[in-house]
């Protein structure tokens, strides 16, 4: 790696330390905003004020802010997420068992959507005036008011319950199976992204078309697949990849509700059971899990953006 990208990188590391700050103090104060007494819901509700208090104090939730803020940051570095209040089990062994859920549905959420979202942008901005571009621009905006429980309960109810190919829920056990739990709610979240993926993407195609580099490729011969891979692509991508990574936060709330309606065992779906227990400890260890995946995916498309965008000067 070249200085100058080495210095780009770095400097795009450092932007993110004080977001991650902020995010470590927003989860600590979480646990403050969230209604109820963490306390008298741990020690129960036969316990007596002198027992709560003594719960309040083993928790540190009568210390300073910033001193819970120190606490935690310190037990975060040790690998300490802390534990169930509702289980008893260490919140890094909850998150172990559930995490490869979630990674599996967003992985496929973005299969899905980019396998879809490119050729409907590709039609609709190398042929804009076809009825097939007209359909298809018809068909997104459709889809993009369509939420996303109601378009997988759709989906369960054609393609799993009508015909019996596909599990209604469930992860499975062996590899095909959980290949095959997961078309469902892949194709769900999926479906939640592509349409403004794809908007996005003709967009840039259409602006890159008029481009001179463009024209001068065209007037060389160049056409086709060999136009698109080389001089369309690679300059409109980076808009796309910008989007999806706006799209982070959402497409993680998709998972949320996907993984309720098909019943899958992720981190979306011990969110919700934890926020209704009032299991504030689990509550704050994945708030922070989520918004350590959005600042990355954010630092990641950044980063991306930079090296397909020739514009980019490593400074």
């Amino acid at each position: 790696m070249s200085a100058g990208r080495l210095h780009f990188v770095v400097g795009r590391l450092a932007q993110v330390f004080p977001v991650l700050a902020a995010l470590l103090l927003i989860v600590v104060l979480l646990q403050q905003m969230m209604p109820g007494d963490p306390a008298r819901v741990i020690a129960g509700p036969r316990a007596t004020a002198e027992q709560v208090v003594q719960v309040r104090h083993e928790l540190g939730l009568d210390r300073p802010i910033f001193e819970q803020f120190g606490r935690h940051v310190s037990n975060l570095l040790q690998g300490d997420l802390g534990t169930s209040n509702r289980t008893g089990i260490p919140i890094t062994t909850i998150v172990g068992d559930r995490i490869g859920v979630t990674v599996w549905l967003l992985f496929g959420g973005l299969l899905v959507s980019t396998l879809l979202a490119m050729p409907a942008a590709l039609l609709m901005a190398l042929r804009p005036r076809s009825r097939g571009a007209r359909i298809c621009s018809r068909a997104l905006t459709i889809i993009i008011n369509c939420p996303p429980f109601w378009v997988g309960l759709m989906l369960a109810s054609v393609l799993a319950l009508g015909t019996g190919w596909l599990p209604v829920g469930g992860f499975g056990v062996d590899f095909g199976d959980r290949v095959r739990s997961m078309i469902l709610p892949s194709l769900t979240i999926g479906l939640a992204v592509m349409p403004l993926l794809a908007r996005s993407a003709a967009a840039s195609l259409s602006q890159v078309l008029t481009a001179d580099h463009v024209t001068t490729a065209r007037s060389l011969g160049v056409s086709g697949w060999p136009l698109v891979r080389r001089h369309l692509l690679r300059n409109a991508l980076p808009p796309a990849i910008t989007l999806l990574a706006i799209q982070a936060a959402a497409l993680l709330f998709g998972a949320v509700i996907v993984e309720q309606t098909f019943g899958l065992p992720g981190l979306g779906a011990e969110m919700i059971t934890a926020a209704s227990q009032r299991d504030f400890p689990v509550v704050q260890a994945l708030t922070l899990i989520f918004g350590l995946a959005i600042i990355g995916i954010n630092l990641l498309a950044d980063l991306a953006v930079a090296l397909l965008d020739p514009r980019t000067t490593w400074r």
